[in-house]
Order: structure tokens, then C-alpha cells, then sequence
């Protein structure tokens, strides 16, 4: 029996964390597993990942097939064995958008995109825009994406707090863009997280890589571009943590530093 398609929200508290580009890179290294992946692109306010992806032209959207404008196969784009379709409209504006449209005619679409697809990546917006709530309670999984920053930890503090009103599994954090003196270590990281939703758990560190600028300026995902270098091992190894072949690694429980209990007490007012 096929397993049923798994939707899982890329999410970040602040923008610049590298989310569009995690989604991008995650969506090829499943493919290349013999998963298919299909990426809908709902942040609207920046759509930058047919950019990541190497797709120049986008003809048609999801709100253009469910009106009847055109045929699903119109509006997916595939790219490196993966699968891009655009919203077309803003979650949060979905019920003007599709006013008029057949219910029938959505659940119709709605199922041809998830019989032909193992995993829907749903790339939302950074921070807590509504369209960001929407877009995780559109899927049953979140990843969230942040930096080993402190502002950027707070902000995925506040999403992981939502994402627990919402219903959605918070699956684990990706800490971006890490350095050798990054602020703040996956310990710490995990350990005030987990706060905010109890259990969570650092799935990976992806480091802070040239390949990933190089990628970019050639138009191509970096695990494309180099499926050798630091930031590539450390996306499949994400990968295969997300099809069940790899367990999250275990951490080494730490001692939150002074900065961390501060900022703990302000968030739960007791100060």
C-alpha cells in the first residue's frame, strides 16, 4: 500500500534565515531518494523560489487551476525532480479568491496534487503573518528555520508557540548558516526551544558554505551544485532523518547561560 503524502511547512520567525533555500535543497534531496516531491511557493512576498529552483517563467498558479483557467499540469514546473507549483494568492486572502469556485472542483485538484506526490513542502512566509499561521495549519508537519542567533531563536520561540495552537508536529529546527563561533550552540538552542514546544529537537546544523553563494549565482539548488560540500552532507543527513532513515542526533543537555534565562523570563512574563 502507498504511504499517504506527508505536507510539511518550512517556517521562520524572521526573514533572511536561508528558509526558501532549505525548501528548495530539502525538496531535491528527497527526490533523489526516489521521493515525489511537489513545493508550493506561499510566500507571495518574495517568491524567490523559482529563482532557487532555475525556473525563469511561471505561467500559471493553483488559483489559476482550481478557477479553471488551466490544467494542473499547466501550473507544476519541475526542476531538478521536483515539482514547484505557485499559490496564485495569499492564504489568508483564499476565501475571496476563490468565491464563485465549485467545492468539488478544489477537492478534485486538492487530490490529483496529493496522489502524485509523497511530500508537500508548503514554503511560508517568515515571521507571524497570518498567511504563516494558515500555511502551518494547512500542513500536519513544521519545520522551523533560524540562525544560531539570539533574535533569531526568540522569533522561532513565538512560531513554535502557534505552531502548538494550531495542531501542527513541530518536527524539529534546522539551524542555518552556522559558523565555528556561531552565538548560540544546538544545546542552548534546543534547550529554550523546548520551552516553547516540549520535545523539540535540533534536526541538523547546516554550515555556512561558499557552494551556497555559488549555487545561487549559477541559478541551481547547491546540492545540485556541489552534492559534496559541507552544506549538501548536511541536507541529505536532513533528509533522511525526515523519511525515518536517520534518528535527530542526540544533543548533550546543557545549562542555559545568564542571556538565555533572561530572555526566558521575559517571554513568560516572570521576571
Amino acid at each position: 500500500m502507498r504511504p499517504k503524502p506527508r505536507s510539511i511547512s518550512i517556517t521562520s520567525g524572521k526573514g533572511g534565515t536561508g528558509k526558501t533555500t532549505l525548501a528548495a535543497n530539502l525538496g531535491v534531496a528527497l527526490s533523489a531518494m526516489g521521493k515525489k516531491v511537489t513545493i508550493l511557493d506561499a510566500d507571495l512576498t518574495m517568491a524567490n523560489l523559482a529563482l532557487v529552483m532555475g525556473i525563469d517563467q511561471i505561467k500559471a498558479s493553483l488559483l489559476d487551476v482550481i478557477k479553471g483557467r488551466a490544467k494542473l499540469s499547466e501550473a507544476l514546473r519541475e526542476s531538478h525532480g521536483v515539482r514547484l507549483l505557485p499559490a496564485g494568492f495569499r492564504f489568508e486572502d483564499a476565501h475571496e479568491a476563490l468565491v464563485g469556485v465549485d467545492r468539488k472542483k478544489v477537492r478534485q485538484v486538492i487530490q490529483d496534487l496529493l496522489s502524485s506526490s509523497d511530500f508537500i513542502l508548503i514554503d511560508a512566509p517568515a515571521g507571524l503573518q497570518e498567511t504563516t499561521i494558515l500555511s502551518m495549519a494547512a500542513a500536519k508537519e513544521m519545520l522551523l528555520v533560524c540562525n544560531p542567533t539570539y533574535t533569531s531563536i526568540v522569533d522561532g520561540y513565538k512560531v513554535l508557540r502557534f505552531a502548538g495552537l494550531m495542531g501542527c508536529w513541530a518536527r524539529g529546527v534546522v539551524v542555518n548558516r552556522v559558523e565555528r563561533k556561531s552565538e548560540v550552540p544546538p544545546e542552548e538552542i534546543e534547550e529554550f526551544l523546548s520551552r516553547a514546544y516540549e520535545g523539540i529537537h535540533v534536526l541538523t546544523e547546516i554550515p555556512e558554505d561558499r557552494k551556497v553563494q555559488e549555487a545561487e549565482l549559477h541559478g541551481m539548488p547547491f546540492v545540485v551544485y556541489d552534492p559534496d560540500c559541507k552544506a549538501s552532507e548536511a541536507i541529505y543527513k536532513l533528509a533522511e532523518i525526515i523519511v525515518g532513515k536517520a534518528d535527530p542526533p542526540q544533543l548533550q543537555q546543557s545549562s542555559l547561560t545568564e542571556t538565555s534565562e533572561r530572555l526566558i523570563r521575559v517571554l513568560t512574563g516572570k521576571l
